[in-house]
């Protein structure tokens, strides 16, 4: 599957374009444009950094963007795959923003805490199991709170376009 208009739409209302480089992501770590994860730790110079420190188009942000959502996007099919199921497609909207925030290990881990016996996912917990990924730097975020909020309500089907 690949990501829709209605995850696309969540993922850029919150992340947000920055053409320079920014470590105030919530996490403190080193980001440009859509997001994009530059490393981890504040911005300081470090050579990967060299490309984006005149800062970046917004084509060149895009770029980026959709590299990482194809990312996310691989990680989403391969869980998908996994446990044997078929997301619609407001669900792997939902679960390919999330992951496009957390990170492939963490929606690992998110859907695992979803099992039901025998490795059968649970659909119906994910919502509240996606809530849990609210905080950075061991405090919670109103804006990673809000995130997960609508995140949950795009899985579950209540996010008209």
């Amino acid at each position: 599957m690949k990501l829709g208009v209605k995850g696309k739409k969540l993922i850029q209302d919150f992340e947000q374009f920055r053409p320079t480089l920014y470590d105030t992501d919530g996490a403190g770590h080193c980001t440009v444009g859509w997001g994009h994860l530059v490393h981890r730790g504040l911005c300081d110079g470090r050579e990967n950094e060299k490309q984006f420190a005149k800062g970046i188009s917004k084509s060149r942000g895009d770029e980026l963007f959709f590299l990482d959502v194809a990312h996310a996007e691989n990680a989403v099919n391969k869980q998908a795959r996994n446990f044997d199921l078929e997301f619609n497609q407001d669900q792997f909207d939902a679960l390919v923003s999330f992951t496009y925030n957390v990170g492939s290990g963490n929606l690992s881990l998110m859907l695992k805490s979803c099992e039901k016996a025998g490795s059968t996912l649970d659909l119906d917990k994910i919502p509240a199991c996606m809530k849990r990924y609210d905080r950075a730097g061991g405090r919670i975020l109103p804006g990673l709170t809000r995130r997960r909020a609508r995140e949950a309500d795009l899985f579950e089907g209540k996010v008209n376009e």
